[in-house]
């Protein structure tokens, strides 16, 4: 026998179903919501998400491997745009010496191999240095040149060559570059990411297509996520040509001056008529006015060029025949007010300095004028020192991934036996300032040790050879004799025994 539900049952289970019904209710009227959502959100809402996949595109256009970037300026569209950059930068002098100053400090720099936490990452390291240092036909600082010059012309790309060494070592041949103004397309992911490179060979005019696997590929895409990225030689084309243009009207204006201009005066109707009346022969007529004459046709002036006048003075022609102040012969040189020159000046000046403060290089124009001080100087040499730094940190991320990776898979070496590529800080370190210091220490009471390698490396910076540490004898820094060694204790007890 099945009992009754009591009377709290029986409101429950009648809430239970209002509520039910209102739930059911409210969620047909929400259906048309949902869709409208779903339709608006592409299908977002309630659709599965897989972190392993990629939903979103990268913000650059690129048509059948042609990158559309949305420039109007002809000069700056496709292959053509880096063939103004290379005009600029063989035509523009603040352009050419500073990416040279900038790629010099580059190639200066000392490159560490720094071994991995694994039983053969020292033999590792030392194999992968002379690979990348040793083996490629292109010395390794032209290919750390090359590989830097992605930070103005926006990207750059070396292929390598691999081969076989008569050990049986896969190693590089070489790495060359490929022009920018040669990349004809890409061959891009819908991700953005970069499967090859489609290159037009000025030789023949044909395409070859170059994996990307087999290249070395460094793009400065903080601006846009462009293939061809953005480099700074496209912040300095207005200011480039602006600075081209004012040179050009200023060798103009110094040409069109009239300024300093000889003007002869000679009394040639005087002499016309002596010449008429044969009073003067024409060879003498010319022999009066060929000092006037030769001396406004050559008027360069040389410490040799010199002019003797007839002093003799033009004359009234009244019966009294009173002389004037003008004289029959003169020589005078043409004067002007003021001109634009000096503005003009100012203005090659100033775009001079801005295209050097967008290129990092603004160090280069300190002392060209009076103003400026040491500390401005090293202030400026030390952001160029960071932006330097910063661009060798990216060619050893490169070099790692694009160079050393393919050699371990190619020599079938375990990947995380890899070394760390660490390149040396781009500073200029003053061996007296930095003997100043370790003087500094050594007063405070922190005494150095012969053998400690900061001794050494201030040694090194001023040219001097190392200490020798090994024949060292007093402990400098406790002022005592050191401890004989085990085998200097044997031969002393030896000379002992013989004397006894």
């Amino acid at each position: 026998m099945v009992a009754s539900p009591t009377r709290f049952e029986r409101l429950r289970l009648q809430a239970s179903l209002i509520v039910g019904g209102a739930y059911t209710a409210l969620r047909k009227r929400a259906q048309p919501l949902e869709s409208w959502a779903s339709a608006w959100f592409g299908g977002g809402r309630g659709r599965r998400i897989r972190h392993r996949d990629t939903y979103g595109s990268p913000g650059t256009a690129i048509y059948h491997g042609y990158v559309h970037d949305g420039e109007v300026d002809a000069s700056l569209i496709g292959s053509e745009k880096y063939r103004t950059y290379s005009r600029i930068l063989a035509n523009t002098s603040i352009v050419s010496g500073s990416v040279r100053y900038f790629l010099n400090l580059c190639a200066q720099a000392t490159w560490t191999f720094q071994p991995a936490q694994h039983a053969r990452g020292e033999e590792y390291a030392t194999a992968i240095e002379a690979m990348l240092t040793e083996d490629p036909d292109t010395p390794w600082g032209r290919i750390v040149r090359r590989a830097a010059m992605y930070r103005f012309y926006g990207y750059s790309v070396q292929e390598w060559t691999a081969r076989r060494r008569a050990d049986g070592v896969i190693t590089l041949s070489d790495v060359a570059p490929r022009p920018q103004a040669t990349i004809e397309r890409w061959d891009a992911n819908t991700d953005g990411s970069i499967e090859g490179i489609v290159q037009r060979s000025p030789q023949d005019q044909q395409e070859h297509y170059l994996p990307r696997k087999k290249c070395v590929y460094l793009v400065d895409d903080s601006m846009n996520d462009s293939p061809e990225g953005l480099g700074l030689f496209r912040h300095i084309v207005g200011a480039a040509t602006r600075l081209e243009r004012f040179e050009q009207l200023e060798g103009f204006g110094f040409e069109t001056d009239l300024r300093g201009i000889p003007v002869g005066k000679a009394p040639y109707g005087e002499l016309r008529e002596a010449v008429e009346s044969d009073r003067m022969t024409a060879s003498q007529a010319q022999d009066a006015v060929s000092p006037v004459e030769s001396f406004v046709k050559n008027h360069v002036r040389t410490p040799q060029i010199g002019l003797l006048l007839d002093s003799s003075v033009y004359a009234t022609d009244d019966d009294a025949a009173t002389p004037t102040p003008n004289p029959k012969y003169s020589m005078d040189l043409l004067d002007g007010g003021s001109s634009s020159l000096p503005d003009m000046a100012k203005t090659i000046e100033r775009l001079t300095r801005e295209i050097a403060r967008v290129l990092g290089t603004e160090v280069l124009l300190l002392g060209e004028s009076a103003q400026g001080s040491f500390a401005l100087s090293q202030n400026k040499t030390q952001q160029l020192s960071m932006q330097v730094d910063a661009t060798l940190t990216d060619l050893a991320q490169a070099f790692r991934r694009d160079l050393i990776k393919p050699l371990f898979l190619l020599n079938g070496w375990p990947l995380e036996a890899m070394p760390t590529l660490v390149p040396e800080a781009a500073q200029y370190r003053d061996p007296e300032q930095l003997a100043g210091v370790l003087q500094m220490l050594a007063a405070a009471g922190a005494m150095l040790d012969p053998v400690d390698p900061a001794i050494a490396e201030v040694r090194a910076l001023a040219g001097l050879s190392a200490p020798d540490t090994e024949h060292m004898d007093i402990d400098l820094v406790l002022g005592e004799p050191k401890p004989p060694s085990a085998a200097a204790a044997a031969d002393d007890n030896d000379d002992n025994e013989e004397m006894l």
